[in-house]
């Protein structure tokens, strides 16, 4: 079951996609999960099976349910190879088709993650209009560009141990606003607590709090 930040709470299929989401939720569950997740690149469904983002945003559509990952789960150990070669074959038979995602869309999607790039600079860039790139950058990512731009630049933050006070005691909030182009302290408590659902000062406190997928390992420093 997900609950959403509005206290609406509703029951997710055994096996479905996590659309793009603008609103905060969590999973309510009495007992322990077996969970196996897919984690896309931005754009990937539209360029792999050609889902729109748009049709995906802020939904949790069912999809066909694989009973091979189920018997794994059954098992005392399950080995890593095993489930990677399941779910390959999984995606290899999802349905759908291959879509090009236009060249404009990926240079705006490489463009936006940086803080300081205006969505009115970028459409002169690529010399189209501001609705024009709206338009194809929500079908195709699920997110308008001020929406990505955002909760990327929350993600490049919350994904940095060195932002976290038990791993670096002198940093100041001010000092990480003004690095991620936060035009004062009040813009980065307002945009953080907009995608996080708290205030930078009680999110940064403690490193441990976070979940493990946003904790950095040697390879990847």
């Amino acid at each position: 079951m997900v609950e959403t930040e509005s206290g609406e709470t509703f029951l997710l299929p055994k096996s479905h996609l996590v659309g793009p989401q603008t609103r905060r939720w969590r999973v309510l569950s009495p007992s322990q999960l077996n969970l196996v997740s897919i984690r896309f690149y931005v754009a990937s469904l539209y360029a792999l099976f050609s889902k729109q983002g748009l049709s995906l945003k802020n939904q949790f559509p069912e999809i066909p349910y694989n009973t091979g990952l189920e018997k794994n789960f059954q098992g005392a150990k399950i080995e890593e190879t095993v489930v990677i070669q399941f779910l390959l074959e999984y995606l290899k038979n999802f349905p759908g088709k291959q879509t090009e995602v236009p060249t404009y869309v990926r240079f705006a999607l490489m463009e936006l993650t940086n803080p300081k790039t205006s969505i009115n600079s970028l459409t002169k860039k690529l010399g189209i209009s501001r609705k024009q790139l709206e338009r194809k950058f929500q079908e195709v990512v699920g997110l308008n560009p001020s929406e990505y731009r955002s909760v990327h630049r929350v993600l490049s933050l919350v994904r940095n141990p060195e932002h976290y006070q038990t791993n670096n005691p002198d940093l100041r909030l001010t000092d990480i606003a003004q690095n991620f182009e936060y035009a004062d302290q009040s813009h980065f408590n307002h945009d953080f607590k907009r995608n996080s659902g708290t205030i930078p000062k009680d999110w940064f406190a403690e490193f441990e709090k976070m979940s493990h997928f946003y904790k950095q390992t040697n390879e990847e420093k």
